[in-house]
């Protein structure tokens, strides 16, 4: 997707207008999901690999109403709601944070579980 070569100032108001619609309620959808997984954490406190998980699950969401919501009002569909390639797939992602997530942890030698506990308790 690019940037049109607007004709007009008007048009060029009238795109950037839009943008401005859709980013804030982009933004106020990845807070309200951003704040229900991480209470009291700032964006500055998550890693990327949270941020691409945030970012998914609202992406994934939005499919998933867009799809119900045109199910039931099928005056909204077009010949293109039928495409959807995600870049990376949700798994991935997740994936991706929780193995991050156990490696910023205190590594356990190798043992039973019930040691490890003890290890840590020890620390």
């Amino acid at each position: 997707m690019t940037i049109p070569n607007f004709k007009s100032n008007h048009d060029w108001e009238a795109f950037t207008q839009i943008f401005d619609i859709q980013w804030h309620c982009k933004r106020a959808l990845l807070n309200r999901v951003k704040d229900e997984l991480f209470p009291n954490t700032s964006w500055a406190g998550l890693t990327s690999g949270h941020m691409e998980v945030i970012n998914d699950i609202v992406q994934s969401l939005l499919y998933d109403v867009d799809v119900e919501f045109k199910s039931k009002h099928p005056e909204y569909k077009t010949e293109d709601d039928e495409l959807f390639i995600p870049y990376r797939s949700f798994k991935e992602n997740v994936t991706d944070a929780l193995k991050e997530a156990l490696n910023s942890q205190k590594e356990c030698p190798p043992c039973d579980t019930l040691a490890c506990a003890d290890h840590l308790a020890d620390d």
